[in-house]
């Protein structure tokens, strides 16, 4: 979906769709847990037996691709996995056999619908030591602080504190901690950075992320879209776009749609008695619960794979040669954990201290080395170093 996502108020009054009859789905605005995972997979063998076993392989490790992210993770889990795999049947059980056949060299195919208990084999990974629990990773990581928004950083409508809440609730009962959507409000006021910040809602966000001492700001938008109708029910599917920065550097990390998904995988509907309308609370808040099991792995893999290792600021030099970029670079691949160079040739550091403390280095290392001071200007996580 490369369109911007607008306002629920205005969609839920132009949505017009063909009437398809669907079977209804779950409407009590809970949580999907993803606890059990419906897949299907192909896999062949040099007979029945092994083309079988070859699929419930293929369905178990298909599963753990969400619950494995970091490359330590993964060298853990190679070392568990002859294990894990002997005793899949714990995890996977069959449902049904879609199909089968015979291949080109004689052996055997099928494609298999299976259930996977995620919630059972997450368990088993924490316990072997292959992946850290929530609370673990919150002690040995330092959960990010997270601010959120809903479709611009100044809005405060109803819809705004439906979807807000919603989120915040489900990212406290996962370790997180998160700036309270009233307080993100007040952050607003009297604050000259934020004043000058107002001609873009990303850059003002980011102020008030910063002001919070929040590590991660998202930005909410949320597209009810009608699927169909049958009898007294309306169907809602409800798509959610979620950009994701680093408040340091206002750098983003995520910029997805996310959409329901049922146990098989695929675009869950809502099912809506009555005017869509006056339901909205229960839509918006539907979207957020059924998206947020798909946006805490993306938080959560880009937390233990980057934000663990320090905060990034964007650096900017202008007016100088290629041999002293290139010491540049050298003294802040020495200074900081990770560098990168951006496409508008700016550079992307990533460093446990403070930007004021790195550019305090990086001048007294240019005046030291070039006898010629630098002029240096901030900007909300950025330094731009001048001749």
């Amino acid at each position: 979906m490369s369109r911007r996502l607008r306002a629920v108020p205005v969609l839920l009054g132009l949505m017009l769709t063909p009437v398809v009859p669907l079977a209804p789905a779950m409407a009590d605005v809970k949580n999907l847990n993803y606890g059990v995972r419906e897949l299907e997979v192909t896999a062949e063998g040099a007979d029945a037996n092994a083309a079988l076993q070859n699929c419930e392989i293929m369905a178990l490790e298909q599963a753990l691709q969400e619950l494995i992210q970091t490359p330590a993770e993964k060298e853990k889990y190679q070392a568990r996995r002859a294990g894990l795999v002997a005793r899949r049947a714990e995890f996977v059980k069959r449902l049904q056999i879609v199909g089968k056949g015979t291949t080109a060299d004689g052996g055997r195919f099928y494609r298999i619908r299976f259930a996977v208990d995620l919630a059972k084999l997450r368990a088993e990974l924490v316990s072997a030591g292959v992946i850290l629990s929530q609370q673990e990773l919150k002690e040995q990581l330092n959960h990010p602080t997270i601010a959120a928004y809903y479709n611009d950083p100044r809005e405060q409508s109803p819809y705004a504190l439906w979807a807000v809440e919603r989120l915040n609730n489900y990212l406290l009962a996962h370790q997180f901690k998160v700036i309270d959507a009233k307080v993100w409000q007040s952050l607003a006021a009297e604050d000259e950075l934020l004043l000058q910040s107002q001609g873009s809602g990303q850059r003002l966000a980011q102020a008030m992320a910063q002001k919070a001492r929040a590590e991660i700001f998202l930005s909410v938008q949320i597209e009810p879209k009608i699927v169909g109708r049958s009898g007294e029910f309306t169907y809602v599917q409800t798509p959610v776009q979620i950009n994701a920065y680093e408040a340091s550097s206002g750098e983003p990390f995520i910029t997805k749609v996310y959409q329901r998904l049922n146990r098989q995988g695929e675009p869950e509907a809502l099912a809506i008695r009555g005017n869509v309308d006056v339901t909205a609370k229960a839509v918006i808040e539907e979207a957020v619960a059924g998206a947020m099991p798909l946006v805490l792995a993306d938080l959560t893999r880009h937390w233990k794979e980057n934000l663990a290792r320090g905060s990034q600021y964007r650096l900017r030099f202008e007016g100088f040669d290629a041999a002293q970029r290139s010491a540049l670079e050298a003294l802040l691949r020495a200074r900081t954990r990770e560098l990168k160079t951006a496409a508008d040739g700016s550079y992307l550091v990533r460093t446990s201290g403070q930007l004021a403390d790195l550019t305090d280095a990086i001048e007294e290392w240019f005046e030291e080395t070039y006898k010629h001071s630098l002029k240096t200007r901030f900007d909300l996580g950025q330094a731009a170093f001048s001749r």
